[in-house]
């Protein structure tokens, strides 16, 4: 039977094989379970009682909201609690930061002279721990920060210090920030009333060019041009009577009788005693009509006295002489036209004229009032797109002028410690037992470790082992029942040898285990 047909044969048998059998293999591989089990919790011993004790200190820090409500006061504070901790952490966390740690404290004193400064920084930040306290969903409220070493009121003060550092880091960060958004609207505010103020000049100076053509003015120019066209309404109403007075005298003068100049002296004349009556009621006459008209009472009452003192003039020049001799000069004379009506007939003429005159300059200034309506919407036009650009940066202007005032009020905020800030909920105090090691836990696991372990070298042991057991055993493998069998007799020599086998495997473990041991907590101490 060869070794390939004894292992499958042994395979299948063992795993027929009762619970009885199991025993009596333990009972036979016993040292190579007990052995290892012996080793493993031997080193497991020496490494939990070698290891130095690690105290542990920790302190909670609330984060506790803005005192001022946030509608009267917005916080330019635009980053998380978890961003802006982050943050924090990093820099809090940084060599250069730990390195000035290690110095005020005089951590890992016994050290300095063994390790790199890097090696310590890296050493002290594998000691500290940060974490997360949440209160539902993902809204923070507090965090934990924790500091294992090996020194009770050590670590108590290094994790105090650092509670500090996150909680003065946490107030810089948000007044830097505060600050930096004050600095920029500042900034931004100046740029913008710049530009503003360039506008308004433009603007100013558009409308200063154009004042008669601005928007503003068309109510102006309506009303001017109302009083205008009234004006010359009135002028054009002045000069139609002008000329109805004026036919008017024309005509009296074609139907009045010619005036003696009195003063002349020319021989051979003869003066009416009623002509300077006739006279005096003419020009009476001419004014009622030139005020009142032909049909008023008074001037036919006038009209009635001139006639009736004409027809007098008229007999009595017939009864007194005959008809005068009157010379070349005198037929001159009398044919001249009444001065009265003259000085009417000129005052009306230079009435017409000043009129005329005048209806030009109020057309002219019409005209001008006009163009001005005309040339309101082509200016709007024109001037739309400056004052467009003007609205917006003004609206510009008062939005950052207003966000600057809150951004202020937000600094004034952090300055006084009002807004979200980090508070020591609890101080970390001096431990009173070690955090680690767990020495039972490493020992047990360890006995563990090495119990499985030997079941495992036992387990192999016997499956490497072709040997025949017992009758049962052969039973199995031959097929054909076993009719007698021989036990395995030893004699008192070979039972000695086996027993100071047996101490000395026993030993020789304790010392390797110990030694083993020893070395492993010496590699974890340099390590550490």
């Amino acid at each position: 039977m060869d070794n390939k047909q004894t292992n499958s044969i042994l395979g299948i048998a063992g795993a027929e094989l009762p619970i009885r059998d199991y025993l009596e293999a333990a009972r036979r591989r016993k040292w190579a379970i007990v052995l290892p089990s012996i080793g493993a919790l031997l080193v497991a011993v020496v490494v939990a009682f070698r290891l130095p004790n690690i105290y542990r200190a920790e302190t909670v820090i609330m984060v506790d909201p803005q005192q001022v409500p946030n509608n009267y006061v917005a916080s330019t504070v635009s980053s998380s609690i978890s961003d802006r901790l982050s943050t924090i952490q990093q820099q809090v966390l940084s060599p250069t930061r730990l390195q000035k740690l290690i110095d005020t404290t005089s951590l890992y004193a016994d050290l300095k002279g063994l390790r790199s400064t890097e090696s310590l920084v890296r050493m002290l930040q594998g000691s500290i721990s940060v974490d997360l306290v949440t209160t539902g969903g993902s809204r923070m409220s507090a965090f934990r920060i924790a500091f294992s070493g090996k020194k009770p009121a050590e670590v108590a003060k290094v994790a105090n210090q650092l509670a500090g550092m996150f909680i003065e880091e946490n107030l810089k960060a948000r007044e830097a920030q505060s600050e930096g958004t004050a600095e920029f609207l500042e900034h931004e505010l100046q740029v913008t009333k710049s530009a503003l103020e360039n506008k308004e000049k433009e603007v100013q100076s558009l409308k200063t060019r154009n004042i008669m053509d601005l928007p503003e003015s068309k109510q102006y120019h309506v009303e001017v041009l109302g009083n205008l066209r009234a004006q010359l309404q009135a002028s054009q109403d002045r000069i139609g009577r002008a000329q109805q007075e004026k036919v008017y005298i024309q005509s009296l003068t074609m139907t009045s009788h010619p005036t003696v100049d009195l003063d002349s002296g020319a021989p051979g004349t003869s003066v009416s005693p009623h002509q300077g009556e006739i006279q005096k009621l003419e020009s009476r006459l001419a004014e009622l009509q030139a005020r009142y008209g032909p049909n008023h009472p008074d001037v036919r009452r006038v009209r009635k006295d001139l006639e009736d003192v004409k027809k007098r003039d008229t007999t009595d020049n017939a009864k007194t002489s005959p008809p005068p001799q009157v010379s070349t000069e005198a037929l001159a004379a009398s044919s001249r036209r009444n001065p009265v009506l003259d000085s009417q007939l000129n005052k009306v003429n230079q009435d017409i004229q000043e009129q005329t005159k005048l209806q030009a300059q109020i057309q002219e200034q019409i005209n001008f009032h006009v163009s001005k309506l005309e040339r309101i919407p082509i200016f709007e036009q024109q001037i739309a797109g400056t004052m467009r650009d003007y609205d917006t940066l003004r609206a510009h202007y008062t939005s950052l002028l207003d966000k600057k005032l809150s951004a202020q009020m937000a600094s004034a905020l952090e300055s006084h410690q009002k807004g979200e800030r980090f508070l020591v909920l609890d101080a970390a105090a001096t431990p009173d037992k070690p955090f680690s090691p767990n020495r039972a836990l490493i020992c047990l696991a360890g006995s563990i470790g090495g119990l499985l372990g030997g079941i495992g070298l036992a387990t192999l042991m016997e499956m490497r082992d072709e040997s025949v057991r017992s009758d049962i055993e052969a039973t199995r493998i031959a097929g054909k029942p076993v009719l007698a069998g021989i036990p395995m007799l030893l004699t008192e020599k070979e039972r000695r040898r086996n027993r100071l086998h047996a101490i000395g495997a026993v030993v020789g473990t304790v010392i390797c285990s110990l030694a083993l041991g020893f070395a492993i907590s010496k590699v974890t101490s340099l390590l550490s």
